[in-house]
């Protein structure tokens, strides 16, 4: 680890898991005070998306039990064991991309979480019709202009993190590297 000075972590355990989730409470001595802080692990997730066309993507409509609502998304997935990122990407909408782009990957919070998110923007689409679903997994792929992309985007329609990152940083490849190739 690498704490700043007068910092010393004490002990760490963990206090809960389960298939998605480790939580942990880390005792630290931060300048002789005790600080108990509670940390998360999530799994690791990939997300892609998928360009139909130089003008159109193709994005999920998925349910979503935590806000009761269909949620237009970016398709992503977790990460299993033995699983690659790009992997984990290729499962939701039925589609196999036959050119694919990693272009890096981020955290939405480590504040209190950690947890990785890889990003892939694909091309030349096929449609396989396959798609991978959980028990909670109630999806259905539209394609939409990249335009109207945009207009949810800067209205707040599209609330999952993990999506606005991916569409802004994809549609920023995609406009400004891509097409000047």
């Amino acid at each position: 680890m690498n704490l700043p000075t007068g910092w010393t972590l004490e002990s760490s355990r963990k206090i809960y898991s389960n298939k998605y989730i480790e939580l942990y409470e880390d005792v630290l001595d931060i300048k002789n005070k005790k600080k108990i802080y509670t940390r998360a692990r999530r799994k690791d997730y990939s997300t892609i998306v998928p360009f139909v066309s130089d003008n159109e993507i193709l994005v999920i409509k998925s349910y979503r039990h935590l806000v009761n609502s269909y949620q237009i998304e970016a398709p992503s997935g977790y990460i299993d064991p033995g699983e690659t990122p790009l992997q984990a990407a290729k499962e939701e909408t039925g589609y196999r991309a036959n050119n694919i782009i990693d272009l890096g990957s981020y955290t939405l919070d480590y504040t209190m979480f950690e947890q990785t998110g890889n990003l892939f923007v694909g091309y030349d689409l096929v449609n396989e019709r396959k798609q991978n679903l959980g028990m909670m997994e109630i999806i259905e792929t539209a394609i939409l202009p990249i335009d109207e992309i945009k207009k949810l985007l800067y209205d707040g329609k599209i609330l999952n993190a993990s999506s606005i990152v991916a569409f802004y940083k994809s549609l920023d490849f995609h406009i400004n590297y891509k097409n000047k190739k």
